[in-house]
Formats: structure tokens, sequence, C-alpha cells
């Protein structure tokens, strides 16, 4: 049954968003001992996660990566702000002179790795996403 603005429930897409989320923020936290760690470390736990059988029934996945009949799905856009608020706050943390161009940035990788690693069943995408973040944090503090 689809989500109407008179079914305030969680949909399935939308917990696992959360969840996700949640897994994805302590597992950089735990990780990194930095904020700027933390940005590369994330390419480390998305690795991991694509050579597992849960990222191939992810519901993140699929709203990732699948067909979407709804480009303006408010889940999948809330989805999307909360990770590059996510990959923003990292940023600021880590003190890169454009968090904010940095998040859109890192999240088009993210994105593109999911895709990537979802379609070529190449979990180690995820490094080449790892160098480029590398390039953009040795540019230099603000």
């Amino acid at each position: 049954m689809a989500n109407t603005n008179n079914d305030r429930r969680p949909t399935t897409l939308q917990q696992s968003s959360e969840r996700w989320l949640e897994w994805l923020g302590q597992e950089l936290a735990y990780r990194g001992s930095t904020p700027r760690s933390r940005l590369l470390v994330l390419w480390d736990v998305l690795e991991e996660w694509f050579a597992t059988d849960e990222f191939h029934v992810s519901a993140v996945t699929a709203a990732t990566a699948g067909p979407r009949r709804d480009p303006g799905d408010p889940v999948i856009a809330a989805h999307r702000q909360a990770m590059r608020q996510l990959l923003e706050d990292l940023a600021n943390a880590a003190g890169v002179r454009d968090p904010a161009g940095l998040a859109v940035q890192l999240q088009v990788l993210v994105e593109g790795t999911i895709v990537g690693a979802l379609v070529d069943r190449e979990p180690r995408l995820a490094r080449h996403a790892r160098e480029l973040t590398e390039i953009a944090l040795d540019d230099g503090p603000g």
C-alpha cells in the first residue's frame, strides 16, 4: 500500500534509509578518528557493503540504482538530502574550502559507485572513489 498524506506510517524504503544512514554514520565514527579519515573510510565501508548479499537486495540500493517511476518521490529525496547532509557535515568538520560543493561531488560518487557495484558486481569500484576523494581533500582546507 502506498504511503499517502493521510497515512504517516514509514514506508519500507524510509525505514531502510534511516537504518542504513544510522549504520553508515556509526561505521564512519567507529573507523575514522578524524573528519578527514571518516571521509576516506566511507569508501572502505561502502566497498565492504557492496560485497554483501544484503547490498544486492537493499531498498537503499534499489532506490539509488533502480528505475524510478516517480523521480520526485519524497522518501528518495529525503534519503538523498540526509546523505548529502552527512557528507557536508563531514566535509565541514574536515575544514574543506567548500563543504557543500564537496558533499554534492561525493554524493555523485557514492551513487555512481552503488550503481557500478550493482551492475558490474565489483565492490572495488569504491577504491577509485576513495582516490578521487583524496585528491579533493588534498586540494586543501579553506
